[in-house]
């Protein structure tokens, strides 16, 4: 009879690790960071990016609701119990991050708002776009330093993909203004014009004006996300409280009491998803699709120097209507 608490312990920890790194499996891992067909080289990274994620902040959580669960599940005797302390542990930061998302949003669009600006007086002074680019990435916004530096490296290279450099540029960005100064910069380094500060100078002001209104817009949403934390925490303290100090709780010591805890769980874990997905300004459409992203290298590539406001404005009404 004494193995069988340690058993419990040791089949509790083992459920519960599996569960979380079934979850960092499913979330924690980008699709398209992988070949298909991974050689030396590939196992290599993935190996080195495990031992990070070990090693790393991501590893420490993943220890840390290890331990919680394993905690409350030999304190409380309810299996249940344990594995949704272990689930919180990561959970609750991921579920209530979406003012984090929209703020990192914010600081990349300002970012990139003063860097386009820096290009623009650069250009007007007579400063070739490549070097240009290359230049102020090394002052880049702390937001946009790697995409820039990158950038910088792409565009440097005397082998390297320039309209490919640009494109994976627009991907790290991810928003539509993002594209429009791709575009932009792929005109003027392939098609250097008078008039691309102009334009550089005219997407500035729009990612200026961008920037506020999401400021305006999360000073609104600040309340609300503030309220909802509150009467989640205040949740969780009634429920520990009620469950350690009173008798209530007892009924849900059975098997039977069990599954209808685990039920309540569930349905208290689907509406913080729900909040979360509420939460989350969506992101805009993207003008330059896979497809589109190579048209507009092509016409960049065939622009002619006097028609390079032109092409711009072809190409972004091109992404803009589909």
């Amino acid at each position: 009879m004494t193995m069988i608490p340690l058993l419990s312990a040791i089949c509790g920890a083992t459920l519960i690790a599996g569960t979380l790194l079934v979850a960092a499996g499913i979330y924690g891992r980008d699709p398209g960071s992988q070949p298909a067909t991974p050689g030396p080289a590939a196992r290599s990274a993935s190996l080195l990016r495990w031992r990070q994620a070990v090693t790393g902040k991501q590893g420490r959580t993943i220890a840390i609701a290890i331990l919680a669960g394993v905690a409350v599940w030999a304190v409380s005797g309810w299996p249940v119990a344990g594995i949704v302390t272990a689930l919180a542990v990561p959970g609750l930061p991921y579920f209530f991050g979406a003012a984090a998302i929209a703020k990192r949003r914010i600081d990349v669009l300002q970012g990139l708002e003063e860097w386009v600006r820096r290009l623009a007086d650069s250009m007007a002074a007579g400063a070739s776009p490549i070097q240009t680019i290359v230049n102020a990435a090394a002052h880049a916004p702390a937001a946009i330093k790697e995409p820039t530096t990158r950038l910088a490296a792409g565009l440097s290279s005397p082998r390297g993909d320039r309209q490919q450099a640009l494109r994976r540029f627009a991907d790290d960005i991810d928003d539509p203004l993002g594209d429009m100064v791709v575009i932009a910069l792929g005109i003027a380094v392939t098609a250097p014009s008078a008039r691309t500060p102009d334009m550089l100078r005219v997407l500035a002001r729009q990612l200026a004006d961008d920037v506020a209104a999401r400021r305006r817009i999360e000073t609104d949403r600040a309340e609300p996300r503030s309220e909802a934390r509150t009467i989640v925490i205040v949740q969780i303290l009634f429920v520990v409280a009620v469950a350690a100090f009173t008798s209530y709780a007892k009924v849900y010591g059975t098997i039977t009491g069990q599954l209808v805890l685990a039920l309540l769980a569930a349905i208290v874990i689907g509406a913080l998803v729900m909040l979360r997905r509420l939460s989350i300004t969506p992101s805009p459409a993207r003008l330059l699709t896979h497809d589109e992203g190579k048209a507009a290298s092509v016409t960049a590539r065939n622009a002619a120097p006097g028609s390079a406001a032109a092409t711009y404005r072809g190409t972004g009404m091109t992404g803009a209507s589909s």
